[in-house]
């Protein structure tokens, strides 16, 4: 809680608030998600060809990752409502390390070994994304800050796509797969030693005020009320999941980002497919993903900051409906040119991507409907519901395909489920009412 006290610490001029040492970690969490999403699909013919199984096998590997990765979203909430959010994302980021370094040396030993080190990595990932990070970056950034907050942590995660794309072919090459798990593992491993020893539960560990708080008037009280106080208030799991499901923004912003990911993963699975369908090779086609991640970077940038001064579901809606605009171009492109162009593949690929950058934006909004003591928990059944969208993109959009034999068709299904998405969002309260006092419904 954000008191009505001087600050009596004297100020330091020129010296970094100590906020952005957490945003810092925070990008590096989000590296670890993404690096884990994306090395299997580096890796996977090598690793199939040393199990000495099929595709479809091989791909339980992933399946099963996902499952674990965003079915444990509202359990890592709860805990890190328990226990505080840094001791729940050092033990995240300590279970994505032992994971990928588990995998680097057993996975060659079996399908089902694969499949189980692999989910180690998915169960540590679950606590890194939407989880517990809204809940971080409410406690560190003022409540007009909190969109610009979540914008340095969010592009770690395209950051460490552009990096994986170079990095991890040279490092298969030269020392086999199992050898870019453990460098992987290892590099993980060092984010969460720094986790552990930079990460603070809030600014108020540290004698400061929440960075933007305005002096005088938002200063954080004494470490030890403050823990006193969370000690009498903290709630059982139990309690906390009970409010949070007694809440009806917990079903709107869940059913937002069902849709959303509907229209999400039937874009992002089939990016490269889509451009190769136009008759370009895997390199040309897979380069799209480099643009549009760069361009991604930009726009989780402004529009994180961008979301401070505006109502922030206006700024999601408007962006996800152009999501949805873009995806029915792109459609409509591919559908009736007989002989599509790269360049204009890659202008839409890299505009559909530019729009996800609204995360940012996402995630911030989501914590700030849900109160302190519970927000992990709520954001983390936000992060959980959001596996049927996730399945159910890719699955919809392949049947699509297979039922017309035309795979630009995937992304009539982003259009489609991207504007609905962006009339859910219109819906939701405003957040700066709330800011005013009023309660979140």
């Amino acid at each position: 809680m954000l008191q009505t006290v001087e600050d009596a610490s004297p100020k330091k001029k020129g010296v970094i608030h100590y906020a952005f040492i957490i945003c810092l970690g925070g990008f590096l969490t989000q590296a670890i998600v993404l690096s884990c999403q994306r090395l299997p699909s580096v890796t996977l013919e090598p690793i199939r060809e040393t199990l000495g199984v099929g595709y479809a096998e091989v791909g339980l590997i992933t399946s099963i990752f996902m499952i674990f990765y965003a079915g444990l979203s509202i359990v890592w909430g709860m805990l890190g409502d328990r226990i505080g959010t840094r001791r729940a994302l050092t033990l995240s980021c300590g279970l994505a390390s032992i994971g990928t370094i588990l995998f680097g040396l057993f996975a060659k030993l079996g399908l089902i070994v694969a499949i189980v080190t692999w989910s180690i990595a998915g169960i540590g990932c679950a606590g890194l994304l939407m989880a517990i990070l809204p809940k971080i970056v409410s406690r560190w950034f003022a409540p007009d800050r909190r969109g610009f907050g979540m914008s340095l942590i969010t592009p770690g995660a395209n950051f460490s796509a552009i990096i994986l794309g170079i990095v991890a072919p040279i490092v298969v090459t030269s020392m086999g797969w199992e050898g870019a798990y453990l460098i992987f593992g290892a590099a993980f491993a060092a984010i969460t030693i720094f986790v552990a020893v930079f990460f603070r539960e809030g600014p108020e560990d540290m004698g400061l005020r929440p960075f933007g708080a305005p002096e005088g008037t938002q200063s954080a009280p004494s470490p030890n009320v403050v823990k006193e106080e969370i000690a009498e208030a903290r709630l059982s799991a139990g309690e906390a999941l009970r409010r949070v499901l007694k809440m009806p923004i917990s079903y709107r912003f869940g059913l937002f980002y069902i849709i959303y990911q509907v229209g999400y993963m039937a874009a992002t699975q089939y990016y490269v497919a889509s451009i190769q369908s136009a008759g370009f090779d895997l390199g040309a086609a897979s380069l799209a993903i480099t643009w549009g991640g760069i361009l991604t970077i930009i726009c989780e940038l402004i529009l994180g900051s961008l979301s401070d001064r505006l109502e922030r579901k206006n700024i999601i809606a408007v962006v996800v409906a152009l999501s949805g605009i873009f995806g029915f171009g792109y459609f409509l492109y591919l559908t009736n040119v007989a002989e599509p162009s790269l360049m204009i593949c890659y202008v839409f690929v890299a505009l559909i991507s530019a729009t996800t950058g609204v995360i940012t934006v996402i995630m911030t909004a989501s914590g700030e409907y849900y109160e302190e003591d519970v927000r992990a928990t709520g954001t983390g059944f936000i992060g959980t519901v959001n596996l049927i969208g996730r399945y159910a993109g890719p699955w919809v959009a392949g049947m699509v395909i297979d039922a017309t034999g035309v795979v630009g068709n995937s992304f009539a299904i982003v259009g489609v489920f991207m504007v609905i998405a962006a009339i859910v969002a219109f819906t939701f309260p405003k957040t700066r009412e709330e800011k005013a006092g009023k309660k979140a419904v």
